[in-house]
């Protein structure tokens, strides 16, 4: 399915935990291959920024209506991501489907929840020496459980969760898709 996927919009509503802090955020997210993509955070911590991912790894950021001034970095600088430290990497999920693919014989399957009235198909897959390449410094060692929810319909990723142990320290819940809609560089700027 991901193979197939030249471009793709969507609508991510996030929920992060870091200790005992929390930080929930409505975000935009726009890619297109092989490597550009644009974050606008609609709510949340830095409401009215928007991430630009450029090839190499870097970033720039700025507020909207201060397009003037701009914040050129690394896709990993602190400022420039989440509570958790993801980063504008972390929605490629290109990415994210190859890490579970590396990870194959350890991914579990079952009968996912429903999803904004979508049946879903959950995959599963234990951090039991797993490190996947986009997770964020704080995730490394601490987590334990990565879940996809896919749509059955339409085979895209619905809902993402991420644990420590039992508890949910980051949930994504993914609508708006727009899939192979010709998104264009100037879309990205």
């Amino acid at each position: 399915m991901w193979e197939g996927i030249t471009d793709y919009q969507m609508t991510i509503e996030a929920h992060e935990v870091l200790g005992d802090d929390s930080a929930d955020s409505e975000l935009h997210y726009a890619f297109k291959r092989p490597e550009r993509a644009r974050l606008d955070v609609i709510t949340g911590n830095n409401s009215g920024a928007t991430v630009l991912l450029e090839p190499g790894n870097r970033v720039e950021a700025y507020k909207r209506g201060f397009a003037l001034f701009r914040k050129h970095g690394d896709v990993y600088d602190k400022d420039l991501t989440s509570l958790r430290g993801n980063s504008i990497r972390n929605p490629i999920f290109g990415d994210v489907i190859d890490c579970f693919n590396a990870h194959k014989s350890d991914l579990r399957q079952s009968v996912g929840p429903v999803v904004d009235g979508e049946a879903t198909d959950e995959v599963a897959l234990p951090y039991a020496n797993v490190t996947c390449p986009d997770d964020p410094a704080a995730d490394r060692g601490v987590i334990t459980l990565d879940v996809l929810d896919i749509a059955r319909d339409t085979g895209l990723i619905v809902m993402r969760k991420r644990y420590i142990g039992t508890e949910v320290v980051e949930r994504w819940e993914i609508s708006d898709y727009k899939v192979n809609e010709g998104l264009t560089e100037d879309q990205l700027t």
